[in-house]
């Protein structure tokens, strides 16, 4: 009989096989459907979401051919693409106009004028800072760069559209807004979003455009014919940056626009190092699979021994008898495989619109990536041939008459493989601890080879738990004797729960040195639960008082400091007041000071404050010995750090007025000598530095007593309200936005201090979830088939007497032979890959945060080695039954 005929008998029989044994099929589904059924969801939520170029074109270009933005007046890098400005020299001076615009382009060319800006929009509590896009939406050429959600765009003055998120602040569709701090009605006539971006915005008509601040304009234009490269390169050349649809569909190559020294930097040459962590991810999702889907495979050879038997005592040879199990592993895997890909892209696709409706998310055209789709599809389908092998070479193994007999053979562990196993592990180790030194590419080969070579010796591991035995009660004994008798069954499964283990071991350890440091490094702005409004260069000191009214009327009888130093202008000229080096006696600039006792010093409130007790206090993100505030009550500056201070305890302060170009300090103006003052102070020396350095509130702090004697005038650079004993609830910080935005010069907001926060929380926990649910499935798997195969023992027992609960017991036990042996393992192999990517992860070259940083997640390791097999072993308790099963065994 040639190979086909024979496969196709194979696969009739797998089929029927799985039809007829529904638990165990829909096991090996859920084993091998739910992993491609995620990578596959998720791989098209991500394509989805991500908009590329072509994509994006609908939004950025609407109805025209081209997108121009007047950039400089000198040659830039633009990527053609995308219209994104690579590289330019000075802005723009004069600004680009329309009629500008239309003379660079060719005579038939029609150009329209959007302008970009920013403006208020009234409250109840007060007004919200929001961008808006000014143009006229009647024209062809803005079709389709706005999605209308609700209603129509605006057509004429005193008509706006809006965003979901700006209706949630009151302007619903047909409602009257209040634009600008003048309140300018305007109604709502619409509700829209735009592909390009999320969040507040706002679309006037063109008419309303000077309602904008800071505007910024952008030119669409008509182009028969369309512009070509060579144009777009012309028009670059003359500083305009230019999208076109014609170029986008087709763009050059970057060596065509990119400046050499850039490819690199662009490139990040970060293509190998994906593919290497790709290639390792799906190594590791195919042994997950093989290890989870093996124990179900080796279980169902053993249902089918004398199935097996028959077709071996009716001529099938050993080739016949494995190629009946591997027929199941394509039955099961491909139809797992099949099945999840669809329930993952019917999933994914009913998830964009939900995902939409109740974030900011914005996805671009729903897209099926069917080469991934494809490949998935494909490893699931090598996942279940490869988790069938082993149990098919078992079965080629079967011997006719102990099978016919009901009689199982013993199994015995070659040498080979544990060996095989135990010099791959000594190799991955032997990568992992070379790794340390910085390449965690290097330390992720490594822990797939230790992880590997475990998972190869596990059989020959859990040969070693038989001398334990004895020391065990009846059930213990039992279990463990199952355990090492079935290893075809037990390993797989005591593999499955260590690689999972070991994996989210190492990731704990990572991603808890990785939290660790940069909580470790994180500089607070403000004591915890304060709020700060920081100057914009443009404030006055009538409107500082506003500030602090508003701040009084929104939280009444909460004190509101005022911090006052050097105030950094937008004019062009820069006054500074600063100290001089004690006994220094060259030029300002060459004396100014800085303490040399300290090599890295962080201020928060600058390098000058002028501040009471009170304010002082009420700033500082560290405890100050009292001697500052001793000083400060006494009219004395404090000064942190020695070589400032003269011997009489005088300190020499200068002050300096610089000119600016180019928003570079280039120069001290010479027509202004620089003037210095002598007051009273006292040194203090600088607190014990941390990791980061040395942290201080400023380096001279002066009481208001002597602000009058600085040698020029300082002002308002920020006002503080709230703290660690009244913080600013973030309903406040929102309603105090609003009412600042009612306050001539308050644009900068209100930044609340909410101290460090830990981004990768939530993904660790989310790792803690899915790991524990695996090694939770794992050892339920293990235990259920381990029941179902010791049915016969089960039965020998009920023979000679043995108490209904044994039944139980044993199983708990199984669990904590699977369960718990697997997670003590997997904590074990987990933690030296662990500890070598935290160490590289967690070094820098810079600052004080240099030394790497160690933290071992007790309680997470803890949660998934311990507690969820214990989880696992409560919920075997309950759910199995004690009565023992009787049964008719022949003997041979």
């Amino acid at each position: 009989m040639s190979r086909l005929p024979r496969w196709r008998l194979a696969l009739r029989i797998a089929r029927r096989d799985a039809l007829r044994h529904k638990g165990r099929t829909l096991l090996v589904l859920l084993m091998v459907g739910l992993p491609v059924l995620a990578i596959t969801g998720g791989d098209t939520l991500y394509r989805t979401s991500e908009v590329d170029a072509a994509e994006a074109l609908p939004a950025a270009l609407g109805g025209a051919d081209v997108r121009i933005s007047g950039e400089s007046r000198e040659a830039i890098s633009v990527d053609p693409a995308t219209g994104v400005v690579w590289a330019k020299a000075a802005p723009a001076d004069p600004p680009w106009t329309a009629e500008e615009v239309a003379g660079a382009l060719p005579d038939a060319a029609r150009v329209v004028e959007s302008v970009t800006g920013w403006l208020y929009l009234g409250t109840d509590g007060g007004y919200a800072r929001v961008d808006g896009y000014a143009e006229d939406t009647a024209d062809p050429m803005t079709e389709g760069r706005f999605e209308l959600l609700e209603g129509r765009l605006p057509e004429r003055a005193g008509e706006i559209a809006v965003t979901r998120q700006v209706v949630e602040r009151g302007s619903g569709l047909g409602e009257e807004a209040r634009l600008t701090r003048d309140d300018v009605p305007a109604e709502v006539v619409g509700v829209v979003r735009w592909p390009e971006r999320s969040g507040e915005f706002v679309v006037l008509p063109a008419a309303d455009a000077g309602l904008l601040g800071d505007p910024r304009s952008r030119f669409y234009a008509t182009v028969p014919g369309g512009l070509d490269w060579p144009a777009v390169q012309a028009l670059n050349e003359q500083g305009l940056a230019v999208l076109s649809r014609a170029v986008a569909a087709d763009p050059p190559p970057e060596s065509a626009w990119l400046p050499a020294a850039d490819v690199g930097y662009r490139d990040g040459g970060n293509g190998a190092a994906e593919t290497a962590v790709l290639s390792l991810v799906v190594a590791s999702l195919v042994l997950e699979v093989v290890l989870l889907a093996g124990p179900a495979f080796a279980v169902g050879v053993r249902r089918q021994r004398r199935d097996l038997a028959l077709v071996g005592a009716a001529g099938g040879s050993a080739g016949d008898l494995r190629r009946i199990i591997l027929a199941n592993g394509v039955v099961l895997g491909g139809g797992a495989a099949v099945l999840g890909a669809a329930a993952g892209i019917g999933l994914a696709a009913a998830a964009v619109p939900v995902l939409e409706a109740r974030s900011d998310l914005v996805f671009g055209p729903f897209e099926v990536p069917v080469v991934d789709v494809l490949l998935t599809v494909g490893v699931g389908l090598v996942a279940g041939l490869a988790a069938a092998w082993f149990p098919a070479r078992q079965a080629a193994r079967t011997e006719v008459v102990d099978a016919l007999a009901g009689r199982r053979g013993q199994v015995r562990t070659s040498w080979r493989s544990p060996l095989a196993g135990l010099v791959l592990a000594a190799a991955g180790l032997a990568l992992v601890v070379l790794g340390a030194r910085g390449a965690e590419l290097a330390v992720a080969g490594g822990a797939v080879l230790l992880v590997v070579g475990i998972v190869v010796a596990t059989p020959w591991l859990v040969g070693l738990l038989a001398p334990l035995a004895r020391w065990l009660p009846v059930s213990g004994r039992l279990a463990v004797r199952d355990a090492t008798r079935n290893r075809s069954r037990t390993a797989p499964a005591v593999a499955a729960v260590m690689a999972t283990v070991a994996g989210v071991t190492a990731l704990a350890i990572g991603s808890a040195s990785d939290s660790a440091q940069a909580r470790r490094d994180y500089v607070a702005a403000a004591p915890l639960g304060a709020g700060q409004l920081y100057g914009n260069g443009q404030m006055t000191e009538a409107d500082w008082d506003a500030v602090v009214s508003v701040l009084a009327r929104e939280s009444p009888g909460r004190p509101v400091h005022r911090l006052q130093g050097n105030v950094w202008t937008n004019t062009g000229t820069q006054d500074e007041v600063f100290a001089l080096a004690d006994g220094c006696t060259g030029d300002a600039l060459d004396c100014r000071w800085y303490p040399r006792d300290a090599t890295s010093v962080l201020t928060t409130t600058g390098e000058l404050l002028v501040a009471d007790p009170v304010a002082l206090r009420a700033a500082s993100t560290t405890e100050l010995p009292d001697e500052v505030y001793d000083a400060l009550d006494s009219g004395r500056a404090a000064v942190f750090g020695a070589g400032a201070v003269d011997d009489a305890g005088r300190l020499t302060l200068v002050g300096v007025r610089f000119d600016l170009q180019g928003g570079h300090t280039v120069s001290r103006s010479p027509a202004s000598e620089p003037e210095t003052v002598q007051l009273p102070a006292v040194q203090v020396p600088l607190p014990e530095a941390g990791a980061r350095g040395v942290d201080v509130p400023a380096l001279v702090v002066v009481p208001p007593s002597l602000a009058g004697e600085l040698p020029l005038p300082v002002g308002t650079t920020a006002v503080l309200t709230g703290g660690p004993d009244d913080p600013v609830t973030e309903a406040e910080e929102r309603r105090i936005d609003e009412a600042l935005g009612a306050v001539a010069g308050g644009e900068g907001g209100i930044q609340v201090e909410r101290g460090w926060q830990d981004s990768l929380a939530l993904p660790r926990l989310i790792l803690v979830g899915v790991g524990g649910a695996l090694v939770l499935i794992a050892t339920l798997t293990a235990t259920g088939l381990a029941l179902t195969d010791a049915r016969p023992d089960f039965a020998t027992l009920a023979a000679v007497g043995a108490s209904p609960r044994t039944r139980r017991s044993m199983a708990m036990a199984s669990a904590v032979v699977v369960g718990g042996g697997g997670a003590l393992l997997g904590v074990a192999v987990g933690l030296a890959p662990g500890i070598a990517v935290a160490v590289p992860l967690t070094s820098t070259d810079y600052g004080g945060g240099a030394d790497p940083v160690l933290d071992i997640p007790w309680d997470v390791l803890g949660a998934v080695g311990v507690g969820v097999p214990l989880l696992a072993v409560a919920v075997t308790g309950i759910v199995v039954r004690s009565r023992l099963p009787m049964a008719r065994r022949l003997s041979g």
